[in-house]
């Protein structure tokens, strides 16, 4: 939520070496740590593009109690009623502690403040930054984040999405600006002119999303506004796009927006508006250039060059420093590879669709990725089929394929779960909302705090009834200091072959180990993931020395879950 506290001065007679003083200046007379300030004028500059904030130099800049500096951009949000131009600039401070304040209006001083600042509430967390691991991210105030969510790239309706994500146990979502939703620069308003609208409307969905505890990862673009032809779901538009020549753009072919100098310029004033306007929200969670930017026109070297030039300059130009990232699929990973290995990309991301055995597919590319690109990895979109919600509800009715990504995500060394498409014709109108709700009850008892995350599969452990033979099970385990959690997973208990019609037998009574346990006495909390609810009484078990904890597991039939935790 914007918190404002409007103080407005009509005439204004401000500190020294400030010429032709601004009036109707608004700011807050105090603040709070992460808790957004926000400072507007109201005046016609006469600049010829008031959207384009690099040409236009209109800053704020900020000297923080430490005495390091900073410079944050107003952005132009259309004229009042009087037909003043509106200025605004959103900044929400990391410190506590008196901020200075300097207008600057290409290279002229008009106006000089201070505001204190005040430690927030307990509770305002700020946003979203990386860890020192790469299983979570963290809040500004140093809570650990890991993240429960799925897309909800386009609606009419976001209360409705956010209050069914936090009622479960959501806390992160995906949203596409695009030509059919928060359609920014497009046909209706030419290169370099921004929606307004579509500006405003973005404002209320991230202010919305506070409300809820919901993080956004923010999609600046997508793969078809460099496409010709239809594409599978209709989507590309290069046609269309203010880019292309025959609209007046400066590119002959989508590929060029990667290497033509115009259009890479446009790319910046753009990136620059956006991040100046919503970059101060805590609900900002990451910057993501483009959805699929693999499977856009152009080579492999320059659409390298281009994402790490881009990160490279937001990272100049956000002063609250928001993750940054693509995402890509599979086919191509040559085109993003580069850009995820540079250190101006904080987290790679990519998208999963068709693998016939979830589980053990989404743990090895997470564990290949983090190898591979040094870093995080997201797995941004997943389903069981790709080309439509029907076909995904036909192949997969009893909805294995979601249970088994989101718990096998878990279980991964990742910061944020696999996140579900088909989130308006598939999750919801199925209310398949508990299956989030039923891992996030789970998760929610493991405390992860300062812990150092491993994750890893254990071999399965071997029949009571046939001790020589070990349990047909997919078994992973997180280790969180001195506790632990594990899921079991019948190996067949999958989607494509219960879809067979392979009927699934019960996995026996086992023992299962568990090693690398501290020694000591430790209780486990049984869980069903397919009712979501814990099972029986909690269970007393000791490890000797030697680190092994040994579990009695129950047979069941398709999954099982456990918490283990060490008593003090």
């Amino acid at each position: 939520m914007i918190r404002v506290f409007l103080l407005m001065i009509l005439s204004v007679c401000l500190a020294g070496n400030v010429s032709g003083a601004i009036e109707s200046l608004e700011k807050p007379a105090k603040g709070k740590k992460f808790e957004t300030l926000v400072i507007r004028f109201q005046e016609n500059l006469g600049f010829e593009n008031p959207f384009d904030l690099r040409s236009n130099q209109i800053e704020l800049e900020i000297r923080q109690p430490d005495l390091t500096t900073l410079s944050l951009s107003f952005f132009y949000d259309g004229k009042n009623e009087a037909g003043r131009e509106q200025w605004e600039a959103r900044f929400a401070p990391k410190q506590a502690g008196e901020h200075a304040f300097n207008i600057i209006i290409n290279g002229e001083k008009r106006a000089a403040f201070s505001i204190p600042v005040q430690n927030s509430a307990p509770g305002v967390r700020g946003g979203l930054v990386l860890a020192d691991d790469n299983a979570t991210f963290a809040y500004e105030n140093g809570e650990t984040f890991r993240g429960i969510g799925l897309n909800v790239c386009w609606t009419d309706n976001y209360e409705h999405y956010f209050r069914k994500m936090k009622e479960n146990g959501a806390n992160i979502t995906r949203i596409w600006m695009c030509p059919w939703n928060l359609s920014f620069e497009w046909q209706e308003t030419g290169l370099g002119v921004y929606n307004l609208e579509s500006a405003r409307r973005l404002d209320g969905i991230l202010e919305l999303a506070e409300q809820y505890g919901i993080a956004v990862m923010l999609c600046l673009d997508y793969h078809g506004i460099a496409q010709k032809g239809q594409g599978f779901f209709r989507e590309n538009r290069w046609l269309d796009s203010p880019y292309n020549k025959i609209n007046g753009g400066p590119c002959t072919d989508g590929k060029e927006l990667f290497t033509n100098a115009v259009a890479i310029e446009h790319f910046k004033r753009k990136y620059k508006y956006i991040v100046s306007r919503f970059g101060h929200s805590p609900s900002l969670g990451t910057w993501e250039f483009y959805n699929e930017a693999d499977l856009m026109a152009g080579q492999a070297i320059p659409m390298n060059r281009w994402h790490i030039e881009m990160a490279e300059f937001i990272k100049s130009v956000d002063v609250h420093q928001r993750l940054v990232s693509t995402s890509a699929t599979r086919n191509y990973p040559e085109k993003v590879a580069d850009a995820f290995r540079s250190p101006a990309m904080d987290y790679a991301m990519f998208h999963i669709y068709n693998a016939l055995n979830m589980a053990p597919h989404m743990v090895d590319i997470h564990e290949m990725a983090v190898d591979f690109y040094q870093k995080p990895m997201v797995i941004g979109e997943f389903g069981v089929e790709y080309r439509g919600a029907d076909r995904t509800a036909k192949a997969d009715s009893q909805h294995i394929g979601l249970h088994n990504s989101i718990w096998a995500g878990w279980f991964s060394e990742t910061p944020v779960i696999p996140m579900s498409w088909w989130w308006d014709n598939y999750i919801d109108p199925l209310d398949l909302w508990h299956k989030f709700g039923d891992l996030a009850r789970f998760a929610g008892e493991l405390d992860f705090g300062q812990a150092h995350l491993k994750f890893q599969t254990l071999v399965p452990g071997r029949l009571a009834a046939k001790p020589d033979e070990q349990v047909f099970g997919f078994i992973r385990a997180i280790y969180a200091g001195a506790d632990a959690a594990l899921w079991m997973k019948n190996l067949n208990y999958q989607w494509s072959m219960v879809s067979e019609g392979h009927q699934l037998e019960q996995v026996g009574d086992f023992t299962q180990e568990i090693p690398g346990m501290l020694p000591g006495a430790y209780e486990v909390r049984w869980y069903d993931p397919q009712s979501g609810t814990f099972m029986g009484k909690t269970e007393k078990v000791r490890v000797g020395e030697d680190g092994q904890l040994r579990l009695a597991v129950a047979s069941f039939e398709r999954d099982l879950a456990c918490i283990i935790k060490r008593q003090k």
